[in-house]
């Protein structure tokens, strides 16, 4: 078997463990929020998180890589682990300007099932963000590693006074964001909401890639969230992820659990597209 064989075995076998067997759906909850905000909770607060996810449907978490540190290792036996390679403080002057923090390799030595890298497409640093993105989906391809890139469209051009005001969610711009990950070399694709199923539908249709829908703010009450949950289901993706509404929850465990019914019960609507990617599901 050559390197390259050997490489892409060891990426679908990572890629499976993201992914429920029985729905073929994938349910993250991404806590990477501390750089750019801030501590979460105390100093057991990620540990303690993780340990109320395991066994409750959730498939992965998003960390970095020094918060790995704090987590038991115990923890992923039931979770898979995605490291977070690129970040911004909310601090910074403009905060859309994302920078690579981690490797691929250092990712791998710490045990992770994939990396993710946060690209802001139409930040005035959005040169630099899409060759990071295309050094990190080239590393991914050397060593067998998973690359989810997490797409938005942030920047001066969809300002309100910009170039493409208001259009950051539409079909046409989320397409376009789902269309740089394919061609730089992502596997999967993480994309704000389209602000309906038909729209979102539209999206999933143009992508080659597996796409998860971000969960975005926090959504009021448990009805909200399975509101959401099940219109982001029937727009055919393959995954949605949510972070604080889970990780911010009196019991991160009973929001996490509430959520993966919805997310691996048996899907009543499948887009085309969806049987053309077995390769992506365990």
């Amino acid at each position: 078997m050559t390197t390259r064989e050997t490489s892409s075995l060891g990426k679908q076998i990572r890629l499976n463990r993201l992914f429920n067997a029985s729905s073929g759906r994938s349910f993250i909850v991404p806590m990477d929020h501390s750089v750019a905000i801030g501590p979460l909770g105390p100093a057991g607060h990620t540990d303690a998180v993780v340990a109320e996810l395991g066994g409750s449907g959730v498939n992965a978490v998003v960390l970095h890589k020094g918060r790995v540190r704090t987590v038991a290792p115990r923890r992923f036996t039931e979770l898979a682990l995605v490291v977070h390679l690129s970040a911004s403080t909310d601090f910074a002057p403009d905060t859309t300007a994302k920078v690579l923090v981690g490797e691929v390799a250092e990712a791998l030595r710490i045990g992770a099932d994939a990396v993710s890298v946060h690209i802001n497409v139409g930040s005035p640093t959005e040169a630099r963000q899409l060759a990071d993105l295309a050094h990190v989906a080239a590393e991914c391809d050397r060593l067998g590693m998973p690359l989810l890139a997490m797409m938005y469209a942030r920047g001066p051009a969809f300002e309100p006074s910009g170039t493409f005001a208001g259009q950051g969610g539409s079909t046409a711009v989320l397409s376009h964001l789902a269309a740089v990950a394919t061609d730089l070399g992502a596997d999967l694709v993480k994309l704000p909401w389209a602000g309906s199923v038909a729209a979102m539908r539209e999206v999933v249709a143009s992508s080659p890639l597996p796409v998860y829908v971000a969960g975005g703010e926090p959504k009021g009450s448990l009805a909200d969230v399975a509101a959401f949950t099940s219109a982001v289901l029937d727009s055919g993706v393959a995954g949605l992820t949510f972070g604080r509404t889970v990780f911010a929850a009196p019991s991160p465990r009973a929001a996490a659990r509430s959520i993966a019914r919805l997310v691996h019960q048996p899907p009543t609507h499948l887009v085309a597209v969806e049987s053309e990617r077995p390769q992506w599901t365990a």
